[in-house]
């Protein structure tokens, strides 16, 4: 089998619906882990994809009241205002 790069452009809009495929995946992967409900292996594999997602498309997680990342509130678009990034301490 050869590697092929298969591309495409995908508008905003496509990336919104993979944000909310990635939301429910986590969501899943979340449920699973307090319950213990499930093969721990495969919860583990649809998380790394989960993330594996996130990174492809830099979802970020909302920014809260005192300025600090809300991990466990559905994330957002890069360039959503609630975005949140780290901005490093000044010396």
């Amino acid at each position: 089998m050869t590697k092929k790069n298969v591309k495409t452009v995908l508008t905003r809009d496509d990336i919104v619906e993979l944000l909310s495929v990635y939301q429910i995946m986590d969501d899943i992967c979340d449920d699973f882990q307090e319950m213990f409900d499930t093969d721990l292996a495969k919860i583990r594999k649809l998380q790394d994809k989960a993330h594996d997602l996130k990174r492809m498309f830099d979802f970020r997680p909302r920014t809260g009241d005192e300025g600090h990342p809300d991990h466990w509130k559905d994330y957002v678009m890069p360039d959503d205002d609630r975005a949140w990034y780290h901005v490093p301490k000044e010396d």
